[in-house]
């Protein structure tokens, strides 16, 4: 079981992740909603769909049912657990190029910038309550496609880094109303 130290700084990093993303999400110009960034890369409606799509298979392990399917043999999976996770949760810098699991790629996005923000926040705090309640009550331990299983700490922080790094591929335009 994680430290509750540890735990609570990890939820507390993955609610300002959210809150940081959803506000960006809101921020965006419906003009640039479902428009790649370039030839072959993720709209930000895609981007916020894939977050809000991220919650899905943990969650569902959390309730007893499949999570996300494991990619790779356990060989793999124990050097990224020694070389890549740490960076990821102790620098916070998550890899460039790493495909999104099935499971969380998205086929399209969210109608509106205000109902992508909308279900992200919902969808992150329902998972992290659930998985707060199951913390206290046992330990946790949730599979990530990956690395293997992951500690109730870890994968909020994995999934507060994983937001910070999709936050960044937003684009950078406000609405008329917020601009300076």
């Amino acid at each position: 079981m994680s430290r509750p130290l540890e735990f609570t700084k990890s939820a507390a990093d993955h609610r300002e992740a959210i809150e940081a993303v959803a506000r960006t999400v809101e921020s965006l110009d419906r003009g640039v909603w479902n428009v790649a960034r370039e030839p072959g890369k993720w709209s930000p409606a895609e981007i916020a769909q894939h977050l809000i799509l991220s919650y899905g298979p943990p969650f569902a392990e959390l309730a007893g049912g499949a999570g996300f399917s494991v990619r790779l043999p356990w060989w793999k999976r124990t050097v990224l657990r020694w070389k890549v996770l740490p960076k990821i949760l102790y620098a916070e810098k998550f890899p460039k190029g790493a495909p999104a699991p099935k499971e969380a790629r998205p086929k399209a996005g969210a109608a509106s910038p205000e109902e992508a923000a909308r279900l992200l926040r919902e969808n992150a705090g329902q998972f992290e309550l659930r998985l707060s309640e199951a913390h206290a009550a046992r330990s946790v331990r949730l599979t990530h496609s990956y690395f293997g299983k992951l500690t109730a700490s870890q994968i909020l922080k994995l999934m507060a880094v994983h937001a910070h790094h999709h936050r960044a591929q937003f684009p950078v335009s406000a609405k008329e109303g917020d601009k300076a």
